[in-house]
């Protein structure tokens, strides 16, 4: 891909230098076709009907001329509308050093006085290398907030044998990097997550054989059915993500919201009881059906009342609050919210929470069989729903996970 867009840049610069240098000929040429005075004895008379021709001739081609320029412009706006379309950044120079075309994502790096500064000067930089012949590529990274990667390429523009001047292309690898940095920590986390259960089944099943003493035997078997569960919930949380991000759309059936909040607290609801847990639902009246999937609507909820319950102390409450909001003169939300009074998040911690496998205490997690996918389901749900989820928190004073959601979706 990137050896085709460099393809079409150089042909791209070729064609603007080209035309530039196509306008410098085409006026030098009209100017050493000036009519001559004619001279001598006679010389009006004599002289009439060969510059009669020569009128007629050099209006013909001064017409010429006009339309090769008009055909010039349009497809120099042609090129330049086609190279404002480029995400990458592309500056072209002439054989002097002078940029006779940037488009206008390469705009911002040569007018930034902060941290795109930086790559203004290696722009330049490359530029001049690339007039002498070179090819080269570098990479620049800026420590901003957030911090942006980019890639900087330049190459000779050459046609037929003449060196017309140079181009860089500037390309922003920021989300590339960022996709490149979650792919190899899902790998990492999904080998260990999986290999520590795997690893604590194959000693204990060696165990098991080595003692086969009946008691022994059935604390080491109720052992090995905690961790196949752990290895199960992890196979279908990955499973369930999965799904969300292989669908396009957020479902195409009926959804009764006051059923899948009641459905999800079903589910969580002998969990909540061992640990002497209330679950209080409110503002779930006369609520509107809307489009969507309600499995995985239920499977949002669900995960949120989960971390709700796995992280308050016995005897505590979660409260579950749905209500509509007007988001404008014709447009309403649904919100609903969970919170509890349990450990909370540090302010540290909250930008990740979403992401795969991102625990904010591991060791808790490990003791209550987390997978650490819970919210990055919440959040795609909702995603794929045209909502979001936030969360607003206090260490040592619980914290409140809000999924909303557009009530415009012409039910």
């Amino acid at each position: 891909m990137t050896t085709l867009v460099i393809a079409v840049v150089l042909a791209v610069g070729g064609a603007i230098v080209g035309i530039a240098l196509d306008r410098a000929r085409l006026r030098r040429r009209l100017r050493s076709l000036s009519p001559a005075e004619p001279s001598g004895r006679g010389g009006r008379r004599a002289g009439r009907l060969p510059a009669q021709r020569f009128v007629e001739a050099a209006e013909r081609r001064r017409d010429l001329a006009e339309a090769a320029r008009v055909t010039a412009d349009t497809a120099a706006r042609r090129l330049e509308a086609s190279l404002d379309g480029l995400q990458a950044g592309l500056v072209l120079c002439d054989p002097g050093g002078r940029v006779v075309a940037r488009n206008a994502a390469a705009e911002a790096f040569l007018q930034a006085r902060h941290g795109e500064a930086l790559v203004s000067r290696v722009i330049k930089d490359l530029l001049e290398r690339a007039r002498a012949g070179e090819r080269v590529t570098t990479t620049v990274e800026l420590h901003t907030e957030p911090r942006r990667s980019y890639e900087v390429e330049a190459r000779p523009v050459e046609r037929q044998g003449e060196r017309l001047g140079a181009v860089a292309l500037v390309r922003d690898t920021t989300e590339h990097h960022r996709i490149e940095s979650v792919r190899r920590d899902f790998v990492a986390n999904v080998s260990h997550e999986l290999k520590t259960p795997i690893g604590a089944l194959s000693l204990l099943a060696d165990s098991l054989a080595a003692d086969p003493e009946p008691e022994v035997a059935a604390r080491l078997a109720g052992r090995m059915q905690v961790e196949i569960q752990r290895v199960d919930s992890t196979i279908d949380d990955l499973l369930t993500l999965a799904m969300l991000e292989d669908d396009a759309g957020r479902g195409d059936e009926t959804v009764d919201i006051a059923a899948v909040v009641t459905a999800a607290v079903d589910r969580i609801s002998e969990t909540a009881e061992q640990s002497d847990i209330k679950i209080v639902v409110s503002g779930q009246e006369s609520l509107e059906p809307f489009r969507g999937s309600r499995i995985h609507l239920e499977s949002a909820l669900f995960n949120l009342l989960d971390n709700a319950v796995k992280f308050s102390e016995p005897g505590g409450r979660v409260d579950v609050v749905v209500e509509t909001h007007d988001r404008d003169l014709h447009d309403r939300d649904l919100k609903v919210s969970v919170a509890d009074a349990g450990i909370g998040i540090p302010v540290a911690e909250r930008s990740r929470i979403f992401e795969r496998f991102y625990r904010v205490d591991r060791a808790r997690s490990r003791h209550t069989g987390g997978t650490g996918l819970g919210l990055s389901i919440v959040r795609h749900v909702a995603l794929n729903h045209g909502g979001d989820v936030n969360v607003t928190s206090r260490e040592g004073y619980g914290s409140q996970f809000t999924i909303t959601l557009p009530l415009d979706n012409g039910i």
